[in-house]
């Protein structure tokens, strides 16, 4: 009642109106994220506005965590190719797997 009585609404006064459902499959080593937003009642103009953003802000984020997630497996991948060497390999192919490391890092992540 306090909280109400200085103007402020309480946040599940929120979860009635919007309701922001996001799914994560794991599936044969690919990531499928989706975000959607259903709106129930009367809302206003600015209501949804604000929804919509919401929802933009969670796509943006599902988005960076993607790409996150494929840099990390991409670098991954190419370590353990790296490892897969051995010191002969390397010898023969003039090369040094520190150095090699050093720049897949900075090819992957820049």
């Amino acid at each position: 009642m306090l909280a109400q009585a200085a103007g402020h609404i309480p946040l599940t006064g929120y979860a009635p109106s919007a309701m922001v459902h996001c799914n994560i499959l794991f599936l044969q080593r690919t990531i499928t994220m989706s975000c959607s937003v259903s709106i129930k009642g009367g809302t206003t103009g600015r209501e949804m506005r604000r929804k919509r953003k919401l929802a933009m802000i969670i796509d943006s984020l599902m988005s960076r965590a993607r790409a996150s997630i494929a840099k990390r497996r991409h670098y991954n991948r190419l370590v353990a190719e790296i490892d897969s060497f051995s010191s002969r390999d390397l010898a023969d192919m003039r090369a040094d797997r520190s150095e090699m490391l050093y720049q897949v890092h900075k090819q992957i992540y820049g």
